[in-house]
């Protein structure tokens, strides 16, 4: 039971990283639509969407588990503070 709750600690603090990843990013959004970079700012609202979903569905029961379901199994839900680090060469 310890081992689970080390778990759901660790995938929380994961989600409020993310979170934090997502809410830092907001403020680019501005400054990609007067530089006409209107395809990164869809991206960044894309994923700002995609925290928003994962953390309504937290909230309900059960959501927690569907929420790490949604990251770790579907790439295309993931939102960009959730995706691997590439490791340059």
């Amino acid at each position: 039971m310890k081992r689970r709750l080390v778990r759901f600690r660790k995938f929380s603090r994961r989600m409020k990283h993310g979170l934090h990843i997502e809410w830092k990013e907001t403020v680019e959004i501005p400054k990609l639509i007067k530089n006409k970079e209107y395809k990164k700012a869809g991206n960044q609202v894309l994923d700002i969407v995609k925290m928003t979903s994962l953390g309504a569905i937290w909230v309900i029961p059960g959501g927690a588990v569907l929420t790490a379901i949604i990251v770790k199994f579907s790439h295309k839900a993931r939102p960009s503070a959730f995706h691997p680090e590439k490791k340059e060469e």
